[in-house]
């Protein structure tokens, strides 16, 4: 019935490519199947009466035609080899695809033409290609073969295959000539052309392009070489420094990495030629020292200058300038400077020669030397004092060690010859003084007592150090000055007087006191005084020291008197001692 009517349907996987009849379930291609582009379709067809349905998967394969030529990846092949090759080596690979299947899509590989040597060798299979035999650019730079690509179904194409060798550097530079050699002047200027090499490289490209250098023999850098092989000098060249040159040159080429270059070396000998461009040149010292007393006719000098060139450009004499022609002269031809005249260092004690050394060149060169002729010094000079006496005066109580006076004496010697030393020679007594032997200066060594000695004369040396010493003497005359240090003395303290009582005449003399003082002027001037016991007033005291009675005694009162009397100088005093002095009878 109804029940049983069952209509058709694609779910799924048609992709527009198929249809299916909804009543009979007939299943029709829509369009022109394409396996290259799809070779597979699942469908899932479903059937349905209405109120029930049940689905089921339909696969579908599409078989392959040969319907496709082999294609090949490019429309033209273009390989670069390198000429180096070893024979059997894979230089280049073609590939060529085809769409169909099967045997309708195997590739075979076939060369077709203009390979008439057999240089390369083709894979059917892979489209390797190896290479036969040695390749060589310098015979044959380029190959150009046809390929065909044929599948089963018996489709094919073709295409060009250019293989282009490149260029290896597998030739050494060769230099036209393994030596060379020049003699030039050695004043040629800086950039001047000497001699020029060559060499050539059968190589292709920067292969053959070539590179000259200086490897050895001009650790100076004097020379240099440009890229065509020009040898030139850099700097100036000097045959005194080097005569001679021994130059290895390489060329190499400018092969790129990581090719190997190939160097090649050729030897150029350079012999410099003489010119006098060398002034002689002094070697000895330029300081002499001669002794003042040197006799004359002496020669007190060598001097030797040498002169890089060579012949007569080498040969010097000497001669002599400057305004010392009185005390010097030279040999023109040993330099042997002899003394013409005598010498004395306190007149002038150094001499600046001009010594000229001139040598036989074309024109001739010279040069000159300062030499200081430095006069040594001969103790011929006596030390001398400044003055022969000196005088003065000090106060006797001038402290130990004082500085009193500095004498003076200089000597026209040098050195030790006129380093002096002082001394004094004689009239210390008592070794007083003494005298700093360096500076001269004179100080008080003990202490002194005009009262004792009054006054000193010393006899002072200045000697030098020389080895035969040399002396001279002055006189140094000290004062003492008095300092009142000295206090009166009675000479017969104590004394004792009688005097009769009840006397007349008053007043009278009774007693002359008298006391004696070592110091000078007012330091010894003496004043006497009534010191205690004329309590009664019975006595007085003159300033001379007279002991004056002015009162009448009385024994009975009184029988004795012990009176003090002061003598005293300008700061200083002393007392009678306190003993009866006068009595009375």
């Amino acid at each position: 019935g109804a029940n049983a009517l069952v209509t058709y349907a694609i779910i799924s996987g048609a992709d527009d490519s198929f249809r299916i009849d909804p009543e009979s379930g007939e299943l029709t291609a829509t369009r022109r199947l394409d396996r290259e582009r799809r070779s597979k379709y699942s469908l899932l067809v479903r059937a349905d009466d209405g109120q029930q349905s049940s689905d089921v998967r339909v696969n579908i394969t599409v078989s392959d035609l040969n319907d496709h030529a082999p294609t090949f990846s490019r429309s033209v092949y273009s390989f670069d080899i390198p000429e180096d090759m070893n024979p059997g080596s894979i230089v280049a690979a073609i590939l060529a695809s085809d769409s169909d299947s099967g045997s309708n899509g195997e590739i075979t590989y076939s060369i077709e033409e203009d390979d008439e040597d057999s240089t390369f060798l083709l894979n059917p299979v892979t489209g390797v290609f190896n290479v036969t035999r040695a390749l060589d650019y310098e015979s044959q730079q380029f190959f150009i073969l046809t390929v065909q690509a044929r599948d089963g179904g018996g489709l094919c194409s073709s295409v060009r295959v250019y293989f282009n060798l490149l260029d290896v550097n597998d030739n050494r530079p060769v230099f036209n000539s393994s030596t060379y050699s020049t003699s030039v002047l050695e004043s040629l200027s800086p950039g001047t052309s000497v001699l020029t090499v060559s060499a050539r490289d059968a190589d292709d490209g920067p292969n053959a392009e070539l590179c000259y250098k200086i490897a050895s023999g001009d650790p100076q850098s004097q020379f240099t070489i440009t890229n065509t092989g020009v040898l030139q000098t850099k700097k100036v060249l000097d045959r005194e420094t080097q005569s001679f040159y021994n130059l290895v040159i390489t060329v190499n080429d400018l092969a790129p990495p990581p090719m190997t270059r190939f160097t090649s070396t050729a030897q150029v000998s350079i012999i410099l030629l003489d010119v006098n461009d060398c002034p002689p040149t002094f070697t000895s010292q330029s300081t002499a020292y001669i002794q003042e007393n040197t006799p004359v006719d002496t020669v007190v000098f060598s001097a030797l200058a040498t002169d890089a060139d060579s012949g007569p450009n080498s040969y010097v004499e000497y001669s002599l300038k400057g305004p010392y022609g009185n005390k010097f002269s030279i040999g023109n031809i040993d330099g042997g400077v002899i003394l013409v005249g005598e010498l004395d260092r306190e007149e002038m004690a150094n001499y600046s020669l001009i010594i000229m050394a001139t040598d036989k060149g074309d024109p001739p060169l010279s040069s000159t030397m300062e030499v200081t002729m430095i006069v040594l010094d001969v103790n011929d000079n006596t030390p001398s004092f400044s003055q022969n006496i000196y005088d003065i005066e000090i106060e006797e109580n001038t402290l130990t060690g004082t500085d009193v006076l500095r004498v003076f004496a200089s000597d026209a010697d040098e050195g030790t010859n006129g380093q002096i030393r002082f001394s004094i020679a004689g009239g210390n007594v008592n070794s007083d003084f003494r005298i700093d032997s360096v500076t001269g200066v004179i100080s008080v060594a003990k202490l002194l007592d005009r009262e004792t000695r009054s006054s000193y004369s010393l006899a002072v040396q200045a000697s030098d150090r020389g080895s035969s010493s040399r002396v001279d003497r002055a006189t140094v005359n000290i004062v003492l000055l008095d300092v009142n240090d000295r206090s009166p003395v009675f000479e017969l303290s104590p004394y004792t007087v009688s005097v009769q009582e009840n006397l007349g005449n008053l007043p009278k003399n009774i007693l002359q006191v008298v006391a004696r003082d070592d110091d000078l002027g007012a330091n010894g001037q003496i004043i006497y005084t009534l010191s205690s016991g004329n309590e009664a007033g019975s006595f007085s005291l003159s300033s001379a020291g007279q002991l004056i009675l002015i009162r009448t005694l009385d024994r009975e009162t009184q029988d004795r008197f012990t009176l003090v009397i002061t003598a005293h100088d300008a700061d200083r005093s002393v007392k009678a001692p306190r003993e009866p002095i006068v009595s009375s009878s």
